[in-house]
């Protein structure tokens, strides 16, 4: 449980933050009609660690 109190407070706003660098990044090269398979996986994975981590922390309160 301290290790999810930890992430919650520290490591969720890291993973907020690469998310919307990697989301904004992502929606460039679709304006520009590029590949973004990367920046898609990336956003994806950093968004699935911060619901994760909100999930756990509210169950276990």
């Amino acid at each position: 449980m301290i290790v999810i109190g930890f992430s919650a407070v520290y490591l969720v706003p890291v993973f907020a933050f690469l998310f919307v660098i990697l989301l904004l990044q992502a929606i460039e090269k679709i304006v520009h009609k590029q590949r973004c398979t990367a920046e898609k996986g990336w956003a994806g994975l950093f968004f699935a660690l911060m619901m994760w981590t909100i999930g756990m922390v509210a169950m276990h309160g």
